[in-house]
């Protein structure tokens, strides 16, 4: 079961697309850890994993900004083009939870 600060902190993503993903993923047992050095983000963390699998969420952001992890451990924005991700495609949200199990 979800806490309810949890919850709290999930439905504070103004995002609908990064809001959903990441409460997939935190009822995968992920958990948020705040940013090292930017109060206003948030990582998400996989304890199985050790390791965040998200990074540098803003959940105040209208557009939607996170970072994954591309092959060499490194964060980048999924828009980057090395990901290629388009938040405003239908298969958006798919996509990443995809990317994310491997």
């Amino acid at each position: 079961m979800v806490k309810e600060d949890v919850i709290k902190k999930i439905e504070s993503i103004t995002h609908p697309k990064v809001r959903n993903i990441v409460r997939v993923c935190v009822e995968q047992g992920c958990r948020f850890k705040p940013h090292p050095s930017n109060p206003n983000l948030v990582n998400l963390f996989d304890p199985a994993r050790r390791k965040n699998i998200i990074g540098d969420i803003n959940p105040s952001s209208p557009r939607g900004y996170f970072t994954l992890e591309v092959e060499n451990g490194r964060f980048k924005s999924f828009r980057n083009e090395i990901i290629g991700l388009d938040i405003d495609q239908a298969g958006f949200e798919e996509s990443v939870l995809k990317r994310l199990k491997r």
